[in-house]
């Protein structure tokens, strides 16, 4: 099996992550243009109110479209085109945020059950939904370091 093929393996969970990077793009942009889908609508409008808030939602739907062409480049023929250090430092990197915004909920949820204050909501779904994302791109980018890039090695 060569290393294009044993890479192929590992590719339904880089395509999980670009539609995971996609899906959130769009919902920075429907958030940004005043449609509250999967928010606490009154909290979110006086939210995006601030302009520096909505400036910021702006800023991260960008920042989901580029995770999803990274996450694509870790498996598509046109990402070999890009340096492998800067394909893997952007994979590695959206995996560190995305885990350091999940495990901070996840401690934040630990304390609130902890000290007896905790209470479930739908809202603690975004939680699990930025667990997920560092999942899938932390093994897409383990995935993509592990398989060698050339396709004369055999595995």
């Amino acid at each position: 099996m060569t290393a294009d093929s044993n890479r192929g393996r590992g590719s339904v969970l880089a395509y999980a992550a670009a539609a995971w990077a996609s899906l959130f793009a769009v919902l920075h942009g429907v958030w940004a243009a005043g449609w509250y889908i999967g928010l606490q609508a009154d909290e979110a409008r006086r939210a995006f109110e601030r302009p520096g808030f909505l400036a910021f939602d702006i800023i991260v739907a960008g920042m989901c479209t580029l995770a999803a062409a990274v996450a694509l480049a870790l498996v598509r023929p046109w990402g070999r085109r890009v340096p492998r250090w800067l394909v893997g430092l952007l994979a590695w990197g959206a995996t560190g945020l995305l885990a350091l915004r999940g495990g901070t909920a996840a401690i934040q949820v630990l304390y609130m059950i902890i000290s007896g204050t905790f209470a479930a909501h739908w809202m603690l779904l975004w939680e699990v939904w930025f667990c997920l994302g560092a999942v899938l791109f932390g093994l897409s980018a383990w995935r993509f370091w592990t398989v060698p890039p050339t396709s004369s090695v055999t595995v």
